[in-house]
């Protein structure tokens, strides 16, 4: 089996495992959502996948503490913006806890009515179609009802691996 390290299979420690999910290369993205009286939320995510082609279906898993869940929740609907390599700081200042994340952050309402970050390498508005219990997050399922696409050629996105950005290499 080459030189593949063998961990403990009966039950991963939370430490090991985020060290073992940091092998997984992921892009950025920021997820948002607006409360019902329009304040805007939003956090850091790379734990975000596409679902569905039929209907087009993307997955977020939204920590239970998050202060973005309830606002998702009562919204129905949230926007996954994928960053660019040029939007670590963004990045930085929504993995952070606390308000005043949009301060100087030029994003704009559309569709669903949640906030779709500009210049980011691709946005999807989507509305919940179904939210299920995984362990200390909530699975937000989402029906894409808007796509908004970064028209420079030159953008890349910005990626994760091994606890840290990293670059893309064509």
């Amino acid at each position: 089996m080459g030189n593949t390290k063998i961990m403990n299979t009966k039950k991963i420690e939370p430490g090991d495992f985020r060290i073992a999910c940091g092998f997984w290369t992921t892009g950025v993205s920021i997820v948002t959502t607006a409360s019902l009286s329009g304040e805007p939320f939003g956090l850091t995510m790379n734990s975000v996948t596409s679902l569905s082609l039929e209907p087009a279906m993307f997955l977020v898993c939204v920590d239970l503490t998050s202060e973005t869940l309830q606002p998702m929740l009562e919204r129905s609907a949230f926007c996954i913006n994928i960053l660019t390599d040029q939007q670590k700081e963004l990045s930085n200042r929504f993995a952070e806890k606390g308000d005043n994340k949009f301060v100087s952050v030029d994003w704009e309402l559309i569709a669903t009515k949640t906030p779709v970050i500009k210049n980011s390498f691709l946005s999807l508005e989507c509305d919940i179609r179904s939210v299920y219990d995984g362990g200390d997050h909530k699975i937000v399922c989402g029906e894409v009802s808007t796509s908004h696409f970064n028209d420079d050629s030159s953008a890349k996105p910005l990626i994760y691996y091994k606890g840290k950005y990293a670059a893309l290499s064509e």
